[in-house]
């Protein structure tokens, strides 16, 4: 698959954090795997660093953080309630955990997930732009640490939508300035100013 992503997307963060999965090798990026959920075959994952041992929610850089709009869009779906987990435990229950879905108006929705418990600060019908503050990053779900994760689909429905390959049209990958570039795994990025 070779899909040019239309929305003009940024990262969903400010600062610099470090891509954990991303792109379409699969050895870069875990979610590429065919017993997967189809959505998230080309997702994101994006986390800091810990203090310690990293045994405490608190421990993570990125728990806490401001998670943002990575393009303008409609709030179409909301999961929310789900509470944060211990660092090395997975509720596999919520999947996602708390989580936003974004209609881009074009063809694409952005999915985000893995919200800290009761911070979602928009709601469904929401009309947002690129940059708006979604809530903040969270331990909630599958997940093994705090992070974000992020993935672009074909639709708003998680269970029949398609991944599409998502590139973000100006950032910085280990200091160097890239266009409509897909970061892969173990690569520092952040927001072009």
């Amino acid at each position: 698959m070779d899909y040019q992503t239309k929305t003009k997307l940024i990262l969903p963060f400010r600062g610099e954090w470090m891509v954990t999965n991303g792109g379409s090798d699969p050895s870069k990026n875990n979610h590429l795997r065919p017993d997967g959920p189809q959505n998230q075959l080309y997702g994101y994952d994006f986390r800091k660093s810990h203090r310690g041992e990293g045994r405490n929610l608190e421990d993570y850089e990125v728990f806490g953080e401001e998670v943002l709009s990575m393009g303008d869009g409609t709030i179409v779906q909301i999961i929310d309630g789900s509470i944060d987990v211990l660092p090395g435990e997975r509720d596999r229950s919520v999947g996602v955990g708390n989580a936003i879905i974004i209609d881009h108006q074009n063809g694409e929705w952005s999915m985000l997930c893995h919200f800290k418990h009761n911070s979602i600060k928009v709601a469904v019908g929401d009309k947002i732009e690129q940059g708006a503050i979604l809530g903040l990053c969270g331990n909630t779900g599958n997940t093994s640490e705090p992070h974000i994760h992020f993935s672009l689909q074909d639709g708003p429905l998680m269970h029949k939508s398609k991944a599409l390959q998502a590139s973000f049209s100006k950032i910085l990958v280990d200091g160097e300035l890239k266009m409509d570039y897909q970061p892969k795994r173990g690569q520092k990025v952040s927001n072009s100013v």
